[in-house]
């Protein structure tokens, strides 16, 4: 149950760039570049950790890359707003996703740092 719910808490800032690609009214296409490509990475990064996440180890190189995959979503929305200019409604939204892709991310560290056996 907590691998479901975890994986659809690290979707939440793939859905915001997405939605930020589209209502984006900046003429940097890069930005929007750098949006898609850290949602796609944030998609592969959470199908890749899904089934780990409640019994994470970071003894193995392919899961931590898959943790970072996942949070870089999050990472470039926190980036993205705080650019100067742009529209403060769609910083909120922001920082809220970002702080809902890196929850389950903290979560897992945490109890595999804690409940080390």
């Amino acid at each position: 149950m907590y691998g479901y719910l975890s994986v659809l808490l690290l979707l939440v800032p793939a859905g915001v760039l997405g939605w930020r690609i589209v209502v984006s009214k900046t003429r940097h296409d890069w930005i929007k570049i750098g949006a898609a490509a850290a949602a796609m990475a944030t998609l592969v990064g959470a199908v890749t950790i899904a089934p780990y996440l409640e019994d994470f180890d970071s003894r193995d190189w392919r899961l931590d890359a898959g943790m970072v995959a996942a949070v870089s979503g999050s990472i470039y929305l926190l980036a993205w707003s705080q650019r100067k200019y742009g529209n403060r409604q769609h910083r909120t939204i922001s920082i809220v996703a970002a702080i809902i892709g890196i929850v389950p991310v903290v979560a897992s560290l945490a109890t595999s740092l804690l409940f080390r056996a």
